[in-house]
């Protein structure tokens, strides 16, 4: 009997030792399983992640804390994106015929604004915030050229503007209202009240668009908080190599500027303020030194040290009030 347990005992030992043994072997293979599924999802999302354009890499994944309809600002700016690619060309120009009559895309983007809650926005962060209001301004000043295309010029303003000018849509700057956030914006209270009082940022300037060859060349691709400061040193010193920007005749010892800067008081304030301290340009008046503070970062080397020590007149450019269109062509 005594044998007997001893052997019964020995039996149900290597019993459960041989499924303990098949257990962790199972384990082991479902968990070699679930690591090679693991390592080929890794792997394609970083294929998709490499095949991201600059935009989408700076669209944060938000956090678990926020709802399921919480919307970042760069993911919200990102939405500006596909009418500016499909619209607008490398050199700023808009083909309006096209956009005219595909503007179904441009007035869903335009009716979006105005459901951003505030709550929302005020998660955003400052450099989120700016690119949305110069993304708001330029899709507002798009429809707002659409919703008049074609341009049915005014016969006393040809005296002044040529016939494709914005100029001949009345209000379109201070009398045409567009609804963000619940509340009503024209364009002017925008640049003015908002992107330069607000958020003292000057650079904005360049990157607003009255839709005329003369203002700042629309970019084909959204502002996004994360690349804004990257964005916007870009378009102000692609400005200032344009001849409409920045000429400098060093024979006759003239500098032709954009009279972008000077064209309304609240741009000239804002240029006083941020660059009329510096220690350059003494001798200038207060707007002409702050305005060449300015330009002294965004141009060329040899350009900046003519600026610096050379004497030279100021003369401002007239300013190109055609609308900012591609050639016609048929489509």
């Amino acid at each position: 009997m005594k044998n007997f347990r001893l052997i019964f005992v020995s039996f149900i030992t290597v019993l459960l030792i041989g499924i303990f043994c098949s257990a962790s072997v199972f384990a082991a293979a479902v968990n070699k399983q679930k690591n090679s599924a693991k390592n080929q999802t890794d792997d394609k999302d970083a294929d998709i992640s490499d095949s991201n354009s600059e935009l989408l890499d700076v669209v944060q994944i938000q956090d678990a804390n926020f709802s399921d309809d919480y919307i970042g600002g760069d993911a919200f700016n990102l939405e500006f994106g596909e009418v500016l690619k499909e619209y607008v060309n490398p050199d700023g120009l808009v083909n309006y015929a096209k956009l005219r009559r595909y503007r179904a895309q441009l007035y869903q983007i335009v009716a979006k604004l105005a459901d951003i809650k505030p709550e929302v926005y005020i998660t955003w962060s400052r450099n989120e915030k700016i690119a949305f209001w110069i993304n708001a301004y330029n899709i507002c000043t798009l429809k707002g050229i659409v919703d008049n295309y074609p341009i049915s010029p005014s016969r006393i303003m040809l005296l002044f503007y040529p016939a494709d000018s914005v100029m001949h849509i009345r209000g379109l700057r201070n009398e045409t209202y567009f609804l963000i956030m619940g509340i009503q914006y024209t364009l002017d209270e925008i640049e003015k009240d908002i992107l330069l009082a607000r958020f003292d940022e000057p650079r904005s300037c360049f990157a607003v668009s009255y839709g005329t060859l003369g203002s700042a060349p629309l970019r084909n691709e959204p502002y996004m908080g994360n690349l804004l400061e990257k964005q916007l040193d870009a378009q102000v010193r692609d400005y200032f190599i344009r001849a409409g920007g920045l000429r400098i005749d060093e024979s006759n010892r003239v500098v032709y500027i954009s009279p972008l800067f000077k064209m309304y008081q609240w741009r000239q304030d804002a240029f006083l303020k941020r660059y009329g301290t510096d220690k350059l340009f003494r001798e200038r008046t207060p707007l002409d030194a702050a305005i060449l503070n300015f330009i002294k970062d965004y141009v060329s080397d040899a350009n900046a040290d003519f600026l610096k020590r050379r004497e030279y007149s100021i003369e401002y450019i007239k300013y190109n009030w055609q609308l900012n269109e591609q050639p016609q062509t048929k489509d």
